[in-house]
Order: C-alpha cells, then sequence, then structure tokens
C-alpha cells in the first residue's frame, strides 16, 4: 500500500496487478535487468513518496484525465510516471526523456526480420 496527501487528509492507494506488471516490464526496458513481481512491487513502494504530483498537464494527459472523469492524477520521478485513478494505481509508464518511446514496446511484440 502507498499514500499521496491530498488538501484535507491522506490517501491510500492500492497498487493493482497491471501496474506490478508494468513496473517489471518497463524496468526491464529502462535498466536492461530483469526483476520479479516482488521487486516490482517494491520498487513502487520505494520511488513513489518521492514523486511529485503534476498539475500543469500536457495534452496527452488532460485527455487521459477526460476520458475517466477527472479522477486521474499524475505522479512523476525521475524514471517513471505513477498514474492513479480512484485511489488505484492503474499504471506505471517510463517518463525519462528519450526513453518514453520504450512505452510502446511490448516485451512479447514480435519483430519482422
Amino acid at each position: 500500500m502507498i499514500t499521496y496527501k491530498n488538501n484535507k487528509s491522506t490517501v491510500n492507494v492500492e497498487i493493482t496487478r497491471h501496474a506490478v506488471l508494468q513496473m517489471q516490464d518497463r524496468y526491464n526496458k529502462l535498466f536492461d535487468r530483469k526483476i520479479t513481481a516482488i521487486e516490482a512491487e517494491q520498487q513502487i513502494i520505494k520511488r513513489f513518496p518521492g514523486c511529485n504530483r503534476l498539475k500543469n498537464l500536457k495534452q496527452v494527459e488532460k485527455t487521459r484525465v477526460k476520458k475517466y472523469s477527472g479522477v486521474t492524477l499524475f505522479f512523476r520521478d525521475l524514471d517513471f510516471t505513477f498514474v492513479v485513478q480512484d485511489a488505484k494505481l492503474m499504471s506505471v509508464e517510463i517518463s525519462r526523456a528519450g526513453k518514453r518511446h520504450l512505452n510502446k514496446i511490448s516485451e512479447f511484440q514480435v519483430y519482422k526480420m
């Protein structure tokens, strides 16, 4: 369980299985090191408290907020962006400059030779 503070209180955030699997996949892509699901969850727990909540959203983030009725929050550290919806960590994305394209490449994607 991770937490963040809003204007009124501390909010507990549930880490979804999808977010853990994404952390595993994207950690491997970014650092070229495979980690287990337990290590991925530990990375989330370790990194999330140091994140800054994004308040000045870019167009892509505004579109996503609109799609999910404005309950989407973005938290970013140097390497990853954490997407929280309704007090659940739904997604982990690579946010490091020059490496964001790795978000679109699936580990299971088949390449034509």
